[in-house]
């Protein structure tokens, strides 16, 4: 990565530093305010970013598991 520019760099830095401190916030602030949940389970803390985490993490398994049953020889249309 040394050849990125160096004010996109910049940007990437500062995007990722807002990302992180926007979390941060509404994770404090998931704490203090009271959400009206369907089940039980939605009004625990912090349960919509544990089971967002948990989804993407599934996915990402899922997706690995599929392309190991899906994936085809290199040269398979040849």
């Amino acid at each position: 990565m040394s050849n990125l520019n160096p004010n996109l760099k910049k940007m990437g830095n500062f995007a990722s530093i807002a990302l992180v401190i926007i979390g941060t916030t509404l994770a404090i602030a998931e704490l203090f305010v009271h959400r009206h949940g369907e089940i039980a389970l939605e009004d625990l803390p912090l349960f919509p970013a544990i089971y967002g985490f948990a989804a993407s993490v599934f996915i990402v398994v899922v997706g690995i598991g599929l392309r190991h049953f899906l994936m085809r020889r290199e040269d398979y249309y040849d």
